[in-house]
């Protein structure tokens, strides 16, 4: 069985703007702007990659990647909008929110000087905005959404993997990394709590429990489990026929209940 199997790579959300569509914060433009960050994430949240998708309507909010207070130009800069869950909105994300402008205030006017924002008629990232992305993710450690963002010394796409046996999200391991890029993605890491035994997603057990159950037939519909993992995963096991699905959900089930015993037990 291919051990690449059991790692996911995390997509890189990047959206593609209409050129003749007004997108942004308020009203309308806003709710374009939704819709199409919705899209693009498949309705999972740009940073826990938490399904967004409940029964009669959309749960995603649109959060400013770095924090719309700093300056009037973020407010409706529209490749600064992300969409994400409520608790990384509401809280996760304002953790260390205030430390996190204190550091990148005296790059602020720097920014202001050389920005020629076209507000709602935006549709790519300016240079003036770019640098200041930049610095901010290497002040405060985070991995921005949408875009993404690249290591300063390695000029590497900075992305996660889920490690399927451990159960955990790590820095991308195809990606040649150095100490203060892993840094950043394990803060990120860390900031969002998503390997967190209380917050940590149980989404693709519940899937292989179920697959199991079902003897290696498996829904393939997108958005019925809470997490982006499930949707990966799903893509990846297409093509292998029921029997080898079966073995490789039962090698992930028994190697989680082998993980929940040692950690219970402390052996």
């Amino acid at each position: 069985m291919d051990k690449n199997i059991y790692v996911l790579d995390m997509p890189d959300f990047k959206p593609v703007y209409s050129q003749n569509v007004q997108y942004g914060y308020y009203g309308k433009r806003g709710d374009r702007l939704k819709e199409l960050l919705l899209k693009t994430s498949c309705y999972h949240c740009m940073y826990c990659f938490a399904s967004l998708k409940g029964d009669r309507t959309d749960l995603g909010e649109i959060e400013h990647s770095i924090e719309k207070t700093l300056s009037e130009y973020l407010v409706e800069c529209v490749p600064n909008m992300s969409i994400v869950c409520s608790n990384c909105n509401q809280s996760l994300k304002r953790v260390g929110e205030k430390k996190r402008k204190e550091k990148i205030k005296p790059y602020m006017k720097t920014y202001e000087k050389n920005v020629e924002c076209q507000g709602m008629d935006c549709k790519a990232i300016c240079g003036p905005y770019l640098a200041l992305r930049r610095q901010y993710c290497k002040l405060n450690q985070l991995h921005l959404q949408p875009y993404g963002i690249e290591g300063e010394n390695s000029g590497q796409e900075y992305r996660l993997q889920y490690d399927i046996m451990n159960a955990e999200f790590i820095p991308s391991k195809k990606y040649a990394y150095d100490d203060s890029d892993r840094k950043i993605l394990e803060h990120h890491i860390r900031q969002f709590k998503l390997n967190d035994i209380h917050y940590k997603t149980e989404a693709l057990l519940k899937f292989v429990e179920d697959t199991i159950e079902a003897e290696g037939k498996y829904n393939k519909h997108k958005n019925r489990y809470s997490n982006y993992i499930v949707d990966l995963f799903v893509e990846k096991i297409k093509g292998y026929s029921t029997e080898d699905v079966l073995k490789i959900c039962e090698n992930i089930y028994i190697n989680y209940q082998l993980r929940h015993i040692i950690r219970n037990h402390g052996f």
